[in-house]
């Protein structure tokens, strides 16, 4: 579901005014007085939110403590999840009728546009299977884009993201332009905090040099493109069980791995459905 003009259903509790727009039927030296937030207000996206909340309690959801932008419900038995980004929301429940019932309810709250099955959110593509018991989280035309847009469209696939043991030196001035390794490493966070937990740990050694990166740094990047280019079809897979689902974690960790401080990497994946949830891999 889309909200249109979401930020325009904010109420404010301040006195605001605003200089009368160009075209308005408004005497000089008059101003207007605003009643609801307007797109380009500072607190718009806040004053939005807590309407969302407000109606999201109203309708008996209660918000998530991890991640407040997550509502669950339920619904005589029945699970319902909302999940809100900015104006779109997202609406996972096992029984049709019930997502039908909350669009409804929503529908009279907001302007909303239904757009039906989740195929495309945040530059993740959603599919189902015909028996709705497998759903697959891609971002292959994400890493197209950026492979593309940072030069490495043709470049030869790598088998791994990173070189086993690879240590990169810590430099007190910057080898190469730091703008543009920063853009470098920010495209391939995105991927591994979205579908990609293959490429944490490389990610996470790159990009402890964002401030004075070198060549031997920017050898690493490219070798995780590299790695993406030939990886970019694989998918995170959710498959329902067939009995009781259990959740699976692995974790590791290396000791004293980096050289440069001796202090240690640690790992872990959380995996429901047969596919990862959760990741992280950190110093």
């Amino acid at each position: 579901m889309d909200v249109k003009a979401a930020f325009l259903n904010g109420d404010l509790n301040e006195e605001i005014y605003m200089k009368a727009p160009p075209g308005s039927d408004t005497h000089d030296g008059f101003v207007w007085w605003l009643n609801h937030a307007l797109y380009g207000l500072k607190q718009a996206g806040r004053e939005w939110y807590k309407k969302v909340l407000i109606e999201l309690k109203s309708l008996g959801f209660t918000r998530s403590a991890s991640d407040q932008g997550v509502f669950t419900k339920n619904d005589n038995g029945t699970l319902v999840i909302v999940a809100v980004y900015v104006n779109d929301f997202l609406i996972f429940s096992s029984n049709l009728d019930t997502i039908q019932h909350i669009k409804s309810e929503l529908s009279s709250r907001f302007d909303m546009k239904d757009l039906g099955n989740a195929k495309w959110i945040l530059q993740m593509e959603v599919t189902q299977s015909d028996d709705r018991k497998k759903v697959t989280l891609s971002q292959s035309q994400y890493i197209e884009d950026i492979l593309e847009r940072h030069g490495m469209a043709n470049c030869h696939p790598a088998k791994t993201p990173m070189e086993s043991g690879l240590s990169l030196p810590i430099l007190a001035e910057p080898e190469v332009d730091v703008t543009m390794y920063q853009q470098l490493i920010g495209s391939l966070m995105y991927a591994m905090v979205c579908t990609h937990p293959d490429i944490s740990y490389a990610v996470g050694v790159v990009a402890r040099h964002v401030l004075a990166p070198g060549h031997a740094h920017i050898k690493a990047v490219k070798c995780i493109y590299c790695y993406l280019h030939g990886t970019s079809d694989y998918k995170l897979v959710y498959q329902a069980a067939k009995g009781p689902d259990k959740l699976v974690v692995y974790s590791d960790s290396d000791w004293a791995g980096d050289r440069n401080d001796r202090k240690s990497v640690t790992g872990f994946v959380t995996c429901l459905s047969g596919g990862a949830i959760t990741w992280t891999s950190h110093k």
